[in-house]
Formats: C-alpha cells, sequence, structure tokens
C-alpha cells in the first residue's frame, strides 16, 4: 500500500486502539490528583458527621458539614493547582460525566422522600443511617456509570475498573448498613475509612504506567 492509498476506515481504527491504550493521567494530567482532595476531605466530612449522629444533633448538620468540608477542599484545590492542567470531559457527541454524576447521585433525593413516606417514626439513629446507606448506595452507582462513560473518552478498561471498583464496595457498605447493628452507630466513620483507603489505592493505580485494553 502507497501512501496515496491509505485506508481512512483502518488508520481511524488503529488511532482508536492508541487512544484506548491511554490512562486516565495521560489524558488528563490533573485527574490523579483529585483522588487525594477527596481521600483527604472526605473522611473528614464523615468524622464530623460521625459526631453529629452520635449526639444526635439536628440532621440539617449533615448538609453543612459535607458541603463546607467539600466546598473548601475544591476551592482550596483551585487555588493551588491553579496552573496545572485539568481534566475536560466534554466534547462533541461525548457524555456529559459531570451531569451524568450529578443525575444519579441527586436521585438519592426522591428516593428518600419515597422510603419515608412508608416509614413511621423509626427514631434518630434509623433514620441517619438510613439517609446515609441510599446515598451511599447511588454514589456508587454514579461511579460505575462514571466508570463506564470514560470508554467514550478513550481510557483504558483497567483505568475504568477502579470505578467499577468503587460502587462495588459502596454498593454492598450501603445495603449492608440497615442490616448490621454496628453500623447503625458507626456507618459514618466506616464510609470515612473505606472511603480514605479507596482513594489512595484509586490514586495510585492510576499514576501507574501500563498496558491498554
Amino acid at each position: 500500500m502507497t501512501d496515496q492509498e491509505i485506508d481512512a476506515d483502518e488508520l481511524r481504527t488503529e488511532l482508536d486502539q492508541i487512544k484506548d491504550a491511554m490512562g486516565i493521567r495521560e489524558r488528563y494530567d490533573g485527574a490523579t490528583s483529585v483522588w487525594l482532595l477527596f481521600g483527604l476531605t472526605v473522611p473528614v466530612a464523615a468524622g464530623l458527621s460521625q459526631y453529629v449522629h452520635l449526639e444526635e444533633l439536628p440532621q440539617l448538620y449533615h448538609t453543612a458539614i459535607w458541603f463546607a468540608v467539600l466546598g473548601g477542599g475544591g476551592a482550596l484545590y483551585f487555588v493551588v493547582a491553579e496552573d496545572s492542567p485539568r481534566p475536560d470531559w466534554s466534547g462533541a457527541g461525548k457524555p456529559n460525566l459531570v451531569a451524568q454524576f450529578a443525575i444519579v447521585y441527586l436521585a438519592s433525593v426522591p428516593l428518600q422522600t419515597i422510603v419515608f413516606a412508608y416509614t413511621d417514626d423509626v427514631g434518630y439513629a434509623a433514620e441517619s443511617t438510613l439517609v446515609l446507606a441510599i446515598i451511599v448506595v447511588m454514589l456508587g452507582v454514579a461511579y460505575g456509570v462514571f466508570g463506564a462513560s470514560l470508554r467514550a473518552f478513550y481510557v483504558r478498561r483497567r483505568d475504568r475498573w477502579v470505578f467499577y471498583a468503587g460502587t462495588v464496595w459502596m454498593v454492598a457498605l450501603g445495603v449492608a448498613i440497615p442490616y448490621t447493628p454496628v453500623l447503625e452507630t458507626w456507618a459514618y466513620a466506616a464510609y470515612g475509612g473505606c472511603y480514605f483507603v479507596y482513594a489512595m489505592t484509586a490514586y495510585f493505580v492510576l499514576r501507574e504506567g501500563g498496558e491498554g485494553d
């Protein structure tokens, strides 16, 4: 085959295979450091929520804590990493990953409304952990959707499995919360500790090189 006889479809396939072999770190240099941000802020927020839970403070405190800690951590990250390249999850013909994640996660709100419509006064501890269980499950589902959609951005399978792993342990923890007596007391601490291990593991896994799809 001469230079003038290059098959466009074959070339496009080869380029797609090359792109598929790339990890998140190679394609989006600033993406892996976000795991450090969440790996540190999520346990802090979970620890504060655990205190609220143990002291039976108003449930609204949970919302305030998570918005303040994660929002403050995110703002600090963007100030410190101002000159760092940021991942762009948009593009023509590509799924909007941020919108997908937010929609799945926010589905936990109407689910809570439905569940509590069929429950009477279940008590402070049960109500608090039930809300957390629903949120953790939906958050896990959102991670899975995010990971699956990364294929459209030519992210290799090995890196996508990091998000699928998040789906597995978060859904498992969420389901276990209402059936495990110790978690009725320590669910927030358990989530914070598990997330720290998960985020740190994900950070080091995504930073490593490896073969593609």
